[in-house]
């Protein structure tokens, strides 16, 4: 079982970390390639990412990264995000199951 477990998590931080370069990587490409309405889904998607880039090696008036380090943090720090809001949004959930399956006994 805890196998299963440590093998779930690794899918979940490899699809978030796939998701990431994606979002990354349609962000500068023109409306042509990426339509109006996914491209702003990737944006919202990245945004965390963009915000450790900017905290982290961006500066107050900094726009996007402009070399691979920064990408490279930009997609590390938004899978991050993303696999520690998975992992808190289970442990919320097994909570809360745990908890109505207690009060129905």
């Amino acid at each position: 079982m805890f196998l299963v477990r440590n093998r779930t998590w690794l899918i979940v931080l490899l699809v978030s970390f796939v998701l990431s370069v994606a979002a990354v990587a349609a962000h500068p490409l023109p409306y042509w390639y990426v339509p109006r309405g996914v491209s702003l889904l990737l944006e919202c998607f990245a945004s965390p990412g963009e915000f450790f880039w900017w905290a982290t090696l961006g500066g107050a008036f900094a726009g996007y990264p402009s070399g691979w380090t920064g990408y490279a943090v930009w997609v590390l720090g938004n899978t991050i995000f993303w696999f520690l809001a998975s992992a808190i949004g289970v442990a919320v959930g097994k909570g809360i199951f745990s908890m109505v399956k207690h009060f129905h006994r």
